[in-house]
């Protein structure tokens, strides 16, 4: 990959996770100490990048939320438009910046994701049509955080919509240690970019007696991990904030905590933004 594109690929990042911060259950004081060294890194991130590429950048970000993307198949996964050969072949050698001739995000190549698994699945609107019955793990037995967040990777991974385990987990473990994605009601948003993954994929891990996290008085009790390839950041951020305001709700954060099966927890799963 290009140096610059990965440059803009961590700006692009941090700034989504600023817009996460947001949109999650957090204390005023929490939330602007974290949007403050947020603010810090990327200020210094940007400094190292020529203006001709930086602001570019940040317009077509602020226009569209998504500035940096992946190539596939030759094409820009940001406006499905089908690549010139000389510019699919640009992309590939990635001795510049190339940026889309149509939507003008910068690109890189990625290689093709794989099918999401179940094409016989029913497809459900809402928040469950990026999650699967296969994805509800109920009563996870973990004693800290990172061992139900390892557990519920290998299972979405043997679920066949994540392609390693290993790396999924490391990668939910990095965010994790950038800055923590509990909140104050007992529920945590673990997510990892750029995997690879059939699309944006959501399952769900609780713990009924509750896992410690520093920093908070309320043990955590309900995980939402997510597989988020690079073009699909935007809708992310709707999914996370559709889970938020259901689950504000005490008596939902209930129901989920006293279901005992997998199917139990679709059930309600379905039911989330329709």
């Amino acid at each position: 990959m290009n140096r610059y594109v990965n440059m803009l690929l961590q700006i692009q990042e941090l700034e989504i996770v600023l817009k996460e911060k947001n949109l999650m259950m957090e204390t005023v004081e929490s939330k602007n100490r974290a949007l403050e060294e947020l603010c810090y890194d990327i200020s210094g991130l940007k400094k190292e990048l020529p203006f001709e590429v930086v602001s570019p950048f940040e317009r077509i970000f602020n226009k569209h939320g998504l500035a940096v993307c992946p190539m596939i198949n030759s094409t820009c996964t940001g406006c499905s438009m089908k690549l010139p050969v000389g510019v699919a072949n640009n992309v590939l050698s990635d001795k510049n910046c190339i940026s889309c001739p149509n939507c003008g995000r910068y690109l890189f190549y990625d290689e093709q994701l794989p099918e999401r698994p179940g094409e016989e699945i029913k497809q459900y609107k809402g928040v469950a049509r990026f999650s699967s019955l296969e994805l509800m793990c109920p009563n996870v037995e973990a004693g800290t955080k990172e061992d139900l967040i390892k557990y519920v990777a290998e299972k979405t991974c043997n679920a066949g919509f994540v392609g390693d385990s290993a790396k999924f987990a490391e990668s939910l473990l990095k965010r994790e240690n950038l800055i923590s994605t509990a909140v104050g009601v007992g529920i945590a948003f673990p997510h990892a970019r750029g995997i690879n993954a059939c699309g944006l994929t959501l399952a769900i891990g609780t713990a009924a007696k509750g896992i410690p996290e520093n920093g908070l008085e309320e043990d955590l009790k309900i995980f939402f991990l997510s597989a988020v390839p690079v073009y699909s950041s935007v809708f992310y951020l709707e999914l996370v904030s559709k889970l938020a305001n259901y689950f504000s709700k005490k008596t939902n954060r209930e129901k989920l905590l006293k279901a005992k099966t997998p199917q139990e927890m679709w059930k309600i799963l379905v039911l989330i933004g329709k």
